[in-house]
């Protein structure tokens, strides 16, 4: 008997051993990962990752407020953007499990002048209803009333127009296409049903229940200035790398002044570790019946009996996403990303795992996603874009320095990549402001380093005919096509420059 329990308390401390230095291993994996992004201008925020409740990484990276020089702290509050929807889905959720809402009934029965029938909550919890995104019905509104301020009570009655010039995409169940609009309405039907409005309605019954005191559905624009929100930034180009605060440009007005108070689809205001126990609540049974929250979680089937599936990694269910591979465990995950805000959150719930990030500076949203791999004990390096710092060089150095520097670090693949999208990206930006030299510049390094893509010739084609250089134009889109027969745009432009 005695061996026994020896032997047992023997394996119980090598099993919690094993655990604590796999929990390390990732936590220091996690801060390699992110150190690195940030380095590179790719992270600005919190990161979390937790795992049975516990917080095993936990770090926050630059700027709350670059102005003041506040820097981000775990208190530090970011907007979810469309991770939001997830708390729109859980309401809706909830009223069915209180027996006052029917998935399966149509939006038109709960909102008679609704002017698309056939419609289900489900299929708007889906995004599979074929209605449109938000754009398309407020776009021509704010081109006449650029000073609006929209609300998902002026949805409805935009519709009604609306629907008059626009049939549904498809038919209601036959595809999935993503709709804010949808969850715009599903806002609309909480507050039908609950009688409260929707931020009254998350506070008392998401919030509260999962202990969320850091959360909020912003209401009003003086929100902005709370001690513990975040202010959105943008850098102007990848070659001075300036933030710029988004609520002063003109060119993101429409989300940060028309769209900023809109809720449903967006306008949750949270914190990492109030999302550690959003995700604790949900799987506890806090918030949702086992059997929705199963029901949240699964595939949903379109009319054919196949899988919504919005990329070929994912799935969707009534809110959720859901990763195809299961090999380490179910993982839901829902993400957002707005003018000066990405945001990130998944939860393993076999291994009951999450993983939280959240961003106030524009950066690759997929970064967050490839970090699940380290989650899962896989090895994942960033490797910095070389393009951008190329870019830089050339902005502050003279061309041969900006050269011998990037055909030097091209050779360092542990630490570099040269991604041809990139090179693209930096000589339009010097394309815009005016800087010739260094946009010719990118396009003849990009030809030098990519001798065998029709892109690389062809940008550069773009760039000389762009300049007046007609003739190399020409021989550059020659060359494109000699590599790219295939390319329409090319032929046609080729077409246009030889006068055919």
């Amino acid at each position: 008997m005695l061996n026994r329990k020896h032997h047992f308390l023997v394996l119980t401390t090598l099993l919690l051993m094993s655990t604590a230095v796999s929990a390390q291993s990732t936590s220091q994996n996690l801060d390699k990962y992110y150190r690195a992004l940030a380095a590179d201008h790719e992270m600005n925020g919190n990161v979390l990752f937790a795992q049975d409740n516990h917080i095993l990484y936990q770090k926050s990276f630059g700027f709350s407020d670059a102005a003041s020089g506040k820097l981000n702290n775990p208190d530090s509050q970011f907007e979810l953007a469309s991770v939001s929807k997830l708390f729109t889905a859980t309401a809706v959720l909830q009223l069915r499990d209180k027996g006052l809402v029917d998935l399966d009934q149509t939006f038109q029965h709960y909102f008679p002048t609704f002017p698309y029938p056939g419609i289900t909550l489900r299929h708007l919890l889906s995004h599979t209803s074929g209605l449109p995104d938000i754009e398309a019905l407020v776009n021509p509104i704010f081109a006449k009333h650029p000073d609006t301020v929209w609300s998902i009570h002026d949805d409805l009655a935009a519709l009604i127009p609306f629907s008059k010039d626009h049939a549904l995409g498809f038919k209601p169940g036959d595809k999935w296409s993503y709709s804010s609009l949808g969850y715009h309405l599903l806002a609309l039907l909480v507050e039908k049903v609950s009688g409260q409005t929707l931020a009254d309605y998350t506070r008392d019954h998401i919030f509260k229940p999962a202990g969320m005191e850091h959360s909020y559905i912003q209401t009003s624009f003086l929100q902005k200035n709370e001690a513990h929100r975040t202010r959105n930034y943008m850098y102007n180009n990848h070659y001075e790398m300036k933030l710029q605060w988004v609520d002063t440009l003109g060119d993101w007005k429409e989300w940060t002044h028309n769209l900023g108070l809109i809720t449903g689809g967006g306008g949750i205001i949270s914190a990492t570790r109030d999302l550690m126990k959003f995700d604790e609540a949900l799987r506890s049974g806090k918030l949702l019946g086992p059997a929705t929250w199963e029901e949240a979680c699964s595939p949903y089937r379109l009319n054919d009996g196949q899988f919504a599936q919005p990329f070929d990694i994912t799935y969707c269910g009534l809110g959720w996403f859901i990763f195809k591979d299961s090999s380490q465990g179910r993982i839901v995950w829902g993400s957002g990303a707005n003018p000066g805000t990405i945001s990130f959150f998944a939860s393993n719930l076999d291994q009951k795992q999450c993983f939280v990030v959240l961003h106030n500076v524009k950066c690759n949203p997929l970064h967050d996603l490839d970090a699940l791999a380290i989650l899962n004990g896989k090895p994942l390096a960033y490797h910095a874009a070389l393009a951008f710092q190329y870019a830089h060089d050339l902005y502050t150095l003279p061309r041969e320095q900006a050269d011998r520097n990037v055909l030097q670090r091209v050779a360092d693949t542990a630490t570099y990549a040269m991604r041809e999208s990139e090179l693209d990206r930096a000589s339009l930006e010097f394309r815009r402001a005016g800087l010739k030299a260094q946009a010719l510049a990118t396009c003849e390094m990009h030809v030098r380093l990519f001798p065998q893509s029709g892109d690389a010739y062809k940008d550069h084609a773009q760039t000389l005919a762009e300049y007046g250089q007609k003739e190399k134009a020409i021989e550059a889109y020659k060359t494109a096509l000699h590599l790219n027969p295939n390319d329409v745009e090319s032929q046609e432009k080729l077409k246009k420059l030889s006068g055919q």
